[in-house]
């Protein structure tokens, strides 16, 4: 969908010849999480996993710049073209960020932007806006559906539950090891597709780096009756949102991928009752991904757009 909103063109307050960009380590993780505090958006894009898990893939790099937080990457549906993300920071940051960069990038592209987030490029002279499609929707659920299996549209999912609780009676459900993780995930390995690949490499590296990632993340780890890790999940908390960034299970388990969904959203109320809806993520175009998706029934999908200078 292209949609020409105005063909005004932002013009910088002042000329601006350099911003000095650096690739995004674990060392600016307190610098990432205060400006995320300060944007408000439930799309997943704009959590710790939701950049750090992709720093690679994306190839983002940050800058720090009158009082906004620029990340730079690529445009989620081309990675040959250079994007920026939703400037972090209060919502006037948005219009900051266009003077900013207006004299320094020709095109100015922005990547992944949500809905509820368009009309600030629109007050400061954005000439397309394009969305991206429903590839690079978030899946939004609510919360209850995965705490509770309530209701005829989650018969399934219950007796996936119930049937691995029947067979693995002795199961547990507890704070992931990052060893033990580590080791399913190279038992699971990946498809061979490039984006699979990338999400390998960047589950590894989160479990590798846990000892950073924890204070702002919560995982956990689903074993069988035996002790060994079956699935494990990692997930983070931003408003009254619920974003798992990691869901890993073992398919030749019949019901582990099920019961460390429902039991990791079940805590997490209990834990923080506030919350009411689950951000699934996109599906990046991987059919089967898609299906699984489908099959908990979300509320709606999150568009996301690209917006052009």
């Amino acid at each position: 969908m292209i949609q020409i909103l105005t063909t005004a063109t932002a013009s910088p307050q002042s000329a601006v010849k350099s911003l000095d960009f650096q690739k995004i380590e674990t060392c600016h993780l307190p610098l990432v999480a205060h400006y995320l505090k300060l944007t408000d958006s439930r799309t997943c894009d704009y959590t710790i996993g939701g950049i750090y898990l992709w720093i690679e893939f994306f190839r983002y790099e940050l800058c720090e710049a009158d009082g906004i937080l620029l990340i730079r990457g690529r445009q989620e549906n081309n990675l040959a073209l250079p994007a920026f993300s939703l400037p972090l920071g209060p919502e006037e940051s948005v219009a900051r960020a266009v003077r900013l960069l207006a004299s320094l990038h020709h095109p100015l592209r922005f990547s992944a932007i949500p809905e509820d987030r368009l009309h600030l490029f629109a007050e400061v002279g954005c000439s397309r806006v394009e969305e991206l499609g429903p590839d690079w929707s978030d899946y939004i659920y609510s919360i209850d559906s995965f705490s509770t299996l309530g209701g005829n549209a989650m018969k399934r999912k219950r007796n996936h539950v119930n049937r691995f609780i029947a067979d693995n009676a002795g199961f547990r459900f507890t704070d992931i090891d990052p060893a033990q993780c580590m080791g399913l995930l190279a038992r699971l390995g990946h498809d061979g597709s490039r984006m699979g690949a990338a999400e390998y490499g960047a589950v590894e590296g989160l479990l590798a780096r846990w000892d950073a990632f924890g204070p702002y993340m919560t995982g956990r780890m689903l074993t069988d009756n035996s002790g060994r890790v079956v699935a494990f999940t990692v997930g983070e908390i931003k408003g009254d949102t619920l974003h798992t960034h990691v869901e890993k299970a073992d398919h030749n388990v019949s019901g582990a991928g099920e019961t460390v969904a429902h039991l990791f959203c079940k805590e997490m109320k209990e834990l923080c009752p506030a919350l009411a809806i689950v951000n699934r993520q996109d599906c990046a175009g991987d059919s089967g991904l898609r299906l699984s998706k489908e099959s908990w029934r979300p509320l709606r999908l999150l568009p996301k757009f690209n917006v052009t200078y």
